[in-house]
């Protein structure tokens, strides 16, 4: 056994809070989507044809699901860097999914970055997955 794992007893997941968890399994998921999104589509504007799985894609959701990607990775560094990030990301993605559900409902001319129901319900998740990163307690040890 190393000195670093034997140190902690557990190694490197005894060293990840569950902020920290969470907002890495976020990060990977927007960056699949938005690096997919620009290895297959580009393009703005209503394309029903333009979706990577159920999400629809053009080239500004795919630098928005890239950037909330990278930012995510960075903030798992720290457990308050994710917590950050969960209250950043409740706020900016409550305006996404406000955002989302209007441009669904509406006609085409409403939708200007070809959003589809499935985003919607993503970045309502995404933003509840914020809050609760913002709000949840981590336990620390004290000496």
């Amino acid at each position: 056994m190393s000195t670093a794992s034997s140190a902690t007893g557990r190694g490197l997941v005894a060293r990840l809070s569950w902020p920290q968890v969470v907002v890495g399994v976020v990060a990977l998921w927007y960056l699949v989507v938005g690096i997919t999104g620009f290895a297959l589509h580009d393009g703005m504007g209503p394309e029903s044809s333009r979706t990577v799985w159920v999400f629809g894609v053009s080239t500004l959701l795919n630098i928005m699901h890239t950037a909330v990607g990278v930012l995510a990775l960075i903030a798992t560094r720290k457990a308050v860097t994710a917590r950050l990030f969960g209250w950043a990301s409740f706020f900016a993605f409550a305006g996404l999914t406000a955002y989302s559900i209007l441009a669904t409902v509406l006609d085409e001319w409403g939708d200007l970055v070809n959003v589809k129901a499935a985003n919607a319900w993503l970045y309502g998740a995404t933003c509840l997955i914020g809050l609760v990163l913002a709000l949840g307690g981590v336990r620390t040890r004290r000496p």
